[in-house]
């Protein structure tokens, strides 16, 4: 009757009489065992031992075949242990032959599992390097989004700033180009426009109220408020004396016979009526002289005046020069 070689290997476990004579050995000598604290470990390991043989014997003891060998007195286990010992020579025999024919490969799989593991080695160290690399460029990548958000945050206020400063600057600031057109450059539109633009900065310079862009603060409270004031008088001052100048060869041109009187008062008076406005308000004595000076010479060109349409342009630059705020408050 065949039986498995699990089974013939727990029927080749010593007897359960020594076990249990051990485990009463060691029951007697629990007090020494209690007495000799080093011997604790020993007594913990041959109990363990014996569950473990309890627990093989337990299964054993299930297998069917096995009970049925037992039961009938059919099973030799003398003969049986030492025909698996035999076959156990055998099949380590067997192994040994095999491995002297394998010598070679085995030989070579070892030389190529070494040098596999001198690579993997290698390997491992160029990783091992990569990753402090990456560990080095991950602080770098932190520091430069630390710098990018702090540049961020400094390039708002920045802009924030810069765009306080240049509202305030064109209401305070009169550019290089404004200067020029309104010293030495020719009476034309360019004139005009720079004219009205640097009237306009000497009310913002000179207003006390609060306004936007000065950051609520009126400013001729602002120290370049002030600084601004002489300057802007001074330009102010200048434009005024062009202005005359001009207004005085306009009128010298209506004196003239044989002048287009239309074409001068179309577009040499009425193209330009602000700077009669700006003359009003920055020196009503100049505009009330260009005032008379004009009558007057009008009052010399009446004779001439035959077209009922030259003496409708007459009057309507008449009224345009009366219209300001010299006369009517």
């Amino acid at each position: 009757m065949d039986i498995p070689l699990s089974a013939a290997a727990a029927l080749s476990i010593p007897p359960l009489s020594d076990s249990s004579h051990r485990h009463s050995s060691s029951g007697t000598d629990s007090s020494d065992h209690n007495n000799n604290p080093g011997v604790t470990g020993d007594a913990a390991e041959i109990e363990t031992n014996e569950e473990q043989l309890s627990r093989d014997l337990a299964l054993f003891l299930a297998n069917p075949s096995l009970q049925a060998a037992l039961a009938d007195g059919s099973l030799d286990l003398a003969s049986y242990s030492s025909t698996v010992e035999q076959e156990l020579h055998e099949l380590e025999s067997q192994c040994i032959q095999v491995y002297r024919r394998k010598d070679k490969e085995i030989t070579t799989l070892r030389s190529e599992l070494t040098e596999c593991d001198a690579v993997l080695l290698a390997l491992q160290e160029m990783l091992l390097g990569f990753q402090a690399d990456l560990g080095g460029l991950s602080g770098e990548i932190r520091s430069i989004q630390e710098k990018s958000r702090t540049l961020a945050v400094q390039y708002g206020n920045r802009k924030k700033a810069e765009d306080g400063i240049g509202q305030f600057l064109s209401h305070c600031v009169i550019s290089p180009n404004l200067a020029q057109a309104i010293t030495s450059g020719p009476v034309n539109r360019t004139f005009l426009e720079a004219v009205r633009e640097m009237n306009q900065i000497y009310q913002d310079t000179h207003d006390n109220k609060p306004q936007p862009w000065s950051a609520g603060v009126p400013s001729s409270k602002t120290v370049a408020g002030r600084e601004m004031q002489t300057h802007v008088y001074r330009l102010r001052c200048v434009a005024v004396a062009r202005v005359r100048e001009y207004f005085l060869a306009q009128m010298t041109l209506l004196r003239r016979p044989q002048t287009n009187v239309r074409m001068i008062q179309v577009h040499g008076l009425l193209q330009y009526a602000y700077l009669q406005d700006f003359l009003a308000e920055a020196n009503p004595q100049i505009a009330r002289e260009m005032f008379n000076v004009y009558v007057e010479s009008m009052s010399k060109v009446r004779t001439f005046c035959h077209d009922d349409v030259r003496c409708d342009c007459m009057f309507r630059i008449i009224f345009c020069f009366s219209n300001t705020r010299l006369f009517f408050g």
